[in-house]
């Protein structure tokens, strides 16, 4: 064994592990291999991004956009609405007709487009037929799946494979190669689903047999049981405060869904709605949320004398004035959003702006050129001010001068930690002071010593006294939100929705680039003034404002919104989402229809009758795709999955580098020689079960790069078909079907259908075994060895 074999088995085996785990994207992953391997040494540096300019590569982008026109245009719209038509009643025929649609669908464009196609049409007819969308959706990816392992172009891996057998001067695989192996597997995992299958598959079920709409999303979510009705005391702060200023959200994790007043109920009001006292307020949360803000007791605030004011200013603790320069970067920012004490290390206690200081809270007041702050930390802190180009000037304050220019006594107040108070022992940090209130806790005193500008991690007692920064109005809000009263009865459901309001369960579309991003970041309210209730994710619903808002999104994540349902609709035509409402899908371009089946049809006989190279052909076909208006020229790039063409760039090098160095002759030898030893059945058997198990964590393009150059090396010493051995690694590579994570088709319908990782392996163990069998005593027939 080479030390070129011991690196390449080194980065296959990192490689695999951070596939499983995730700890890296894997187009990420697949970089690293790319310069491990060639500042290793064991490719050139030249060839290692000859991956990139592979055919398949261009192939693959090329049929993302064709597939892409197919469904702009309706074409696959079109196909979803005959199967609505021919379903009838029986639930046995919907799902053989909705796996031969998604199959046949899949084999002429991309699988994960056409699942997330059909998805809509899945829960309309689960809905119409009493159905759960769990007894549907499986079948769906399953036979997308399938599906895909009948053309070329039906996934990546043949397209791949296709390409590395050319390579070898064999020629590549002709467009319906795949069909026979293909269509057999595609009949074998429909008749399996529609006898035996289908009893293995979940029902999700509410505790209610009726398929309604409001009934499906109440239980699947918990709604009913997350619903609460709080009411507003007479003579309360919040009387007159809008939404915003109520901080219900950022202290509670509520969201408010509808107000009841006089008998009359506001669905949905407006971030500016103005509550008032003796308003029902229907929200969605927890009362131990409630529970725990009255637990923190009466802090008594009240606001600060000049002499107590002073004693702010000692030993190392100083007050300094420091003004924004003309070209700072902080202009147009405001203190809360730069985060201005980490960043400085100080404290912005007041602003002062034209000799004023503004009204509200000027933490989130946008700064400008010229603002006077005053700022409060440690003298050796501060000095270091004067090398920052964010400042023009740096002078010391007293406290007196202070508190008059800044009219500090607005701003700063003392509170009481009282007796048995929840925040007795618990940090700043998890009381969330700052953050729910925007009250800043500039001083502990307690009897055995004060703790200047305390660290978020400090602990507060019983009998601290806090010297906080921050607007009256906030306190006020806080001894507010401790009043609310909650009401006897419960809310239903079902008064929430109207003909303009209501819910929708939303999805992330295949192209999205949210994955990984929060809601916070992307603006979600903000942007569509909706109300996000909850995630499903992984046969769990999570609740929580404050929760969701830092819950980076994941692929197969279901979202349940609530708002006006003409946002709901504008949400519907983010390319980013997929609305799971019947009414709302986008508007296709069905005039256009006929001309992009034109297209795909010339496609497929340009490839199939090699008039045309395949790559060619397929970029021909995406070029007139676009110049016939199926595809806007803004949409082509949403439609390639960048992540997949690095994902199979950086792969490729691996599978250069696997062959140059020996390995796959090594394991070819070593591994699958072996089992040649006992018959080609077996052979057959081994090849397949290293794609299909590797393929249920690691991407199925990545297992084909992997375990292709193993087959080539074993037809090779074997003197064996090596057509044969690539088609085992075209079905092993595409059978993930004992796990969600090996195919975007599988996460796409986990948190619509509400399943669970056991339901895939239930499900999915017996086609698995079929599939194999199927590999060893048919797939020899038609690829003799």
């Amino acid at each position: 064994m080479t030390a070129d074999v011991i690196i390449v088995l080194a980065i296959v085996a990192v490689a695999v592990v951070l596939f499983v785990t995730e700890w890296v994207r894997y187009d990420g992953v697949a970089l690293m291999v790319l310069l491990s391997l060639a500042i290793s040494g064991v490719i050139p540096m030249a060839r290692a991004i000859d991956g990139f300019a592979n055919p398949a590569v261009v192939t693959i982008a090329a049929v993302l956009v064709l597939s892409g026109g197919l469904y702009k245009t309706g074409v696959a719209n079109l196909v979803g609405a005959q199967v609505l038509r021919l379903a009838g009643d029986s639930p046995v025929r919907v799902t053989a007709l909705l796996m031969l649609t998604s199959g046949l669908m899949s084999g002429v464009m991309n699988n994960t487009a056409a699942v997330a196609l059909l998805i809509p049409v899945v829960i309309s007819i689960s809905r119409r037929l009493g159905m759960r969308p769990s007894r549907l959706l499986i079948p769906l990816s399953f036979a997308a799946l399938l599906g895909g392992m009948t053309t070329l172009i039906g996934t990546g891996p043949n397209i791949l494979l296709s390409s590395i057998l050319e390579r070898t001067g064999q020629g590549a695989f002709g467009f319906f190669a795949f069909t026979p192996v293909g269509a057999t597997a595609l009949t074998l995992g429909v008749l399996y689903v529609v006898v035996a299958g289908r009893h293995f598959l979940p029902d999700r079920s509410t505790g209610d047999d009726e398929g309604g709409d409001e009934i499906d999303l109440t239980g699947r979510y918990h709604l009913a049981e997350s619903l609460l009705m709080l009411r507003i005391p007479p003579d309360s702060a919040l009387d007159g405060r809008s939404l915003v200023e109520a901080r219900l959200g950022q202290a509670l994790g509520y969201d408010l869904l509808a107000v009841r007043r006089g008998g009359h109920l506001v669905r949905a009001p407006e971030r500016d709605f103005r509550l008032r006292s003796g308003d029902l307020l229907i929200v969605e949360g927890r009362i131990e949320a409630l529970d725990r803000l009255r637990a923190w007791g009466h802090l008594a605030g009240h606001r600060e004398s000049n002499d107590a004011l002073g004693r702010l200013v000692k030993d190392a603790t100083v007050l300094a004035e420091v003004e924004i320069a003309e070209k700072s970067d902080l202009v147009g920012s405001t203190v809360q959003s730069i985060d201005f004490r980490n960043r400085f290390q100080a404290h912005v206690v007041a602003i002062r702006r034209g000799g004023q200081a503004p009204g509200g809270s000027f933490r989130t007041v946008q700064l400008e050129a010229g603002d006077a702050l005053l700022l409060l930390g440690r003298e050796d802190q501060l000095r270091q001010l004067r090398y920052a180009t964010e400042f023009t000037s740096i002078g010391w304050t007293d406290i007196g001068s202070a508190t008059e220019e800044y009219e500090l006594h607005r701003w700063l107040m003392r509170l009481h930690v009282p007796d048995g108070s929840w925040l007795d022992g618990r940090t700043l940090e998890a009381s969330r002071l700052r953050g729910a209130f925007d009250l800043t806790v500039l001083e502990i005193e307690r009897e055995d010593g004060d703790i200047a500008l305390p660290h978020a991690a400090e602990r507060m007692r019983a009998g601290d006294r806090l010297i906080v920064e921050g607007a009256p109005a906030s306190f006020a809000v806080l001894e507010a939100l401790q009043a609310l009263v909650p009401a006897d009865e419960r809310p239903s459901v079902g008064e929430l929705e109207s003909e303009d309001v209501g819910f929708a369960e939303v999805t992330l579309a295949p192209s999205s680039d949210l994955v990984g991003k929060t809601l916070r970041e992307i603006l979600f309210r903000e942007s569509y003034g909706l109300n996000l209730l909850s995630i499903f994710r992984g046969g769990r619903s999570f609740h929580s404002n404050i929760r969701i808002s830092r819950t980076a999104l994941e692929f197969g994540d279901a979202l349940l919104v609530y708002g006006n349902r003409k946002k709901i609709a504008l949400l519907a035509r983010d390319p980013r989402f997929l609305v799971l409402h019947g009414q709302l899908h986008e508007v296709f371009r069905v005039h256009k229809a006929w001309i992009g089946s034109a297209i795909m049809v010339g496609f497929i006989l340009a490839s199939s009758l090699n008039l045309l190279p395949v790559y060619i052909a397929a970029l021909l076909g995406a070029l007139l795709m676009v110049c016939t208006g199926c595809v806007k020229g803004n949409e082509v790039y949403t439609f390639v999955e960048w992540r997949v063409v690095m994902l199979i760039g950086g792969m490729l090098a691996l599978g250069l580098a696997m062959e140059d160095s020996g390995t796959a002759e090594l394991i070819a030898r070593e591994v699958v020689g072996r089992a040649a030893e006992m018959g080609p059945r077996v052979l057959i058997a081994s090849l397949f079960l290293i794609c299909a198990l590797a393929a249920q964590f690691v991407p199925t393009s990545a297992v084909a790069v992997l375990v292709a150059p193993i087959a080539l090396s074993a037809a090779s010493e074997l003197d064996l078909s090596a057509r044969a051995l690539l088609m085992v690694v075209a079905v092993g590579s595409s059978c993930a079907f004992l796990s969600p994570f090996g195919h975007p088709v599988n996460l796409l319908v986990m948190g619509v259908g509400g399943y669970k990782v056991v339901d895939y392996t239930k499900v999915g163990a017996p086609l698995f075994l079929l599939t194999l069998l199927m590999v060893v005593f048919f797939l020899p027939i038609v690829w003799p060895l």
